[in-house]
């Protein structure tokens, strides 16, 4: 087969894969709107246990206290604040342990969709190959890809889209599907504040702050060019997997210990993370980049060592983008207040705990530590308790 013919191949296989996975994302979205995932599946793999004496940490004031089994709405539980008054209600939360037949047909699609990409490339590893190829000399092209802050620019980017992509799934569910899809079964309360014009500095400052640290950064470490080689296929999924495992360990340790230190700047540091830890209903998409400056530091810091490090050598540019968009939908997914057939913890429910376990988090600050897996937290049982 000649070049020519490879290159034509190549191209052909990521038109077709960037087609596929895009169907993966659009036709559970479809598909939820007339079957929302509080009556999925999997859904009654979860057990009506009580969650009782939980968190009595005060991380915002009023604190939020957990210690009240609602048995009329079968894997809730109800929240009572300080006054006595119903605060919030969330899914109990519990491994899912999948059974056979326990999975929608497009969940089980997309289970296997990772095993036969794989198995397709140990066959014929030569189109993903050049498809990866015919990516990179595409973005290597670009004058854009030559600025200092392109990675964080697209960072910048995967915040955006995701965030807009949540915070206005209410207007395409509609009122009824939006409540059955939602962890606490209300509607969101104020998804779009950050659009409105008098409330710019919700957006404006976590992205000035970002862009700018990442400015000075660049002033002292000076950004390396782009590589003109490519990486294999194959090399860009392993290191994109270790990435993502990589970040979500580092920051693990850091996230427990400003929630079980007594030292109070850094508690009122990620304090401001948990400011919706008090309200009645479950979070927004929004609060994802809520932060004190040292916490982003901190998650931002983290970031940038994992993206120096690879079991390759050199993590290459092109896995490093991906890694910040994958990473972007990731924390966003969890700090949606949703719960669909599509999201990460109803695919993968055996190593991800997506949103439910996040929410839970952000009203109980002695559980659930992850930012998207959750084998540590089983580990250590620090998971609500049943």
């Amino acid at each position: 087969m000649t070049r020519e013919r490879m290159q034509s191949l190549g191209r052909f296989t990521m038109r077709h894969l960037i087609v596929f996975y895009a169907l993966v994302l659009l036709i559970p979205s479809l598909h939820a709107f007339n079957q929302p995932s509080r009556k999925g599946s999997n859904e009654s793999l979860l057990k009506s246990n009580v969650i009782t004496d939980l968190s009595r940490e005060k991380i915002l004031s009023p604190s939020t206290r957990l210690d009240r089994y609602d048995s009329n709405i079968p894997f809730f539980i109800e929240s009572i604040d300080d006054d006595g008054n119903n605060a919030l209600r969330y899914p109990v939360l519990e491994n899912v342990v999948e059974e056979k037949g326990t999975f929608t047909p497009f969940q089980q699609f997309a289970r296997i969709l990772p095993i036969a990409t794989i198995g397709c490339y140990i066959l014929l590893p030569e189109p993903f190959d050049l498809a990866v190829q015919s990516t990179w000399n595409g973005i290597l092209s670009s004058p854009i890809a030559q600025k200092p802050l392109f990675e964080a620019e697209v960072a910048s980017f995967g915040f955006f889209l995701w965030i807009t992509l949540f915070s206005t799934l209410h207007l395409v569910l509609g009122p009824e599907k939006t409540k059955q899809s939602r962890l606490n079964g209300q509607m969101p309360v104020k998804p779009l504040e950050w659009a409105e014009p008098k409330n710019f500095q919700l957006w404006f400052n976590p992205l000035a702050g970002y862009l700018g640290s990442i400015w000075v950064y660049h002033l002292i470490h000076e950004k390396a060019s782009l590589p003109i080689d490519t990486p294999t296929f194959g090399i860009v999924c392993a290191d994109l997997f270790f990435g993502i495992w990589l970040y979500d360990l580092l920051f693990y340790s850091i996230h427990w210990a400003m929630h079980k230190t007594s030292w109070g700047p850094a508690r009122k540091a990620h304090g401001y993370h948990h400011r919706m830890s008090n309200k009645k209903h479950s979070l927004n998409a929004l609060e994802t980049v809520q932060h004190s400056y040292a916490d982003a530091f901190l998650q931002v810091a983290v970031n940038i060592i994992v993206q120096n490090i690879s079991p390759f050598g050199v993590k290459h540019t092109l896995t490093r983008l991906l890694h910040n968009l994958f990473v972007t939908y990731l924390l966003t997914e969890s700090h949606s207040g949703y719960d669909m057939e599509w999201m990460s913890h109803r695919i993968w429910p055996e190593f991800l705990g997506g949103s439910p376990r996040h929410d839970a988090h952000h009203h109980d600050g002695k559980v659930c530590y992850h930012q998207y897996f959750k084998y540590i937290d089983d580990h250590f049982e620090r998971v609500p308790k049943k």
